[in-house]
């Protein structure tokens, strides 16, 4: 589920480094770096520091607190009960944006009816889902730094109960959360006046070095 995007592209790529010139022809140029999401060093992931109707919550007021609260909630959320669901987005979304809870539990339903159960109620027993975050790329969409877009690509497993893992899992999805200082925590919004200021990004690429300088950085293992 992708809670905020926008469909403008962005229209510039990545310039490459400027290559080193030589002075004489006896000097070497400098040897330049270029990292990719698979060799740079991955993100750390910060611990919240308290709980709220079964997510985690309580994450530092800092970019990579933004980050870790995104990853976070994104790991955590309900997909297919409707009521916890409820429960936790009504936890982490934004005293300005109370349109975000509606629409996280419609998406949790819209899961329910596309595996045939009914549109509201607690998830059939022997079902689990579990999602990986692998990858992320933060923007502060504010000169203040407590407005922050985190994109992320995630993979998603089911496992049903006798019958093992997942043999189709969703791979390499995409999605976002705007999420912005409220208080002591970082809240989920969907205030237009925010998403708005969101763009789309290329497309992830552990092994690309645009996808690095875009800032694409792996996530470490929860």
């Amino acid at each position: 589920m992708t809670l905020n995007a926008d469909d403008d592209d962005l229209k510039q790529d990545p310039k490459a480094s400027p290559s080193a010139s030589s002075s004489s022809s006896t000097s070497a140029p400098s040897a330049v770096k270029e990292f990719t999401p698979a060799t740079a060093p991955s993100i750390p992931r910060l611990k919240p520091k308290s709980n709220a109707e079964g997510i985690g919550t309580g994450f530092e007021h800092s970019s990579l607190g933004a980050t870790s609260a995104a990853i976070s909630y994104w790991e955590d959320l309900d997909l297919l009960d409707d009521v916890i669901a409820r429960k936790q987005w009504t936890a982490i979304a934004a005293k300005d944006s109370p349109g975000t809870i509606d629409q996280g539990v419609t998406e949790v339903r819209k899961v329910r009816e596309g595996v045939g159960l009914p549109p509201s109620g607690g998830a059939p027993d022997g079902i689990t889902f579990s999602t990986n975050v692998k990858a992320a790329l933060t923007r502060s969409l504010d000169t203040s730094g407590d407005v922050i877009n985190v994109w992320m690509v995630f993979d998603r497993y089911a496992t049903i109960r006798d019958k093992g893992a997942d043999d189709n899992p969703l791979k390499d999805e995409v999605t976002n959360l705007v999420l912005k200082w409220e208080g002591t925590d970082w809240k989920v919004t969907t205030d237009p006046k925010y998403t708005a200021k969101v763009k789309y990004p290329h497309t992830y690429d552990p092994d690309s070095k645009f996808a690095w300088a875009e800032g694409w950085r792996a996530v470490a293992d929860g």
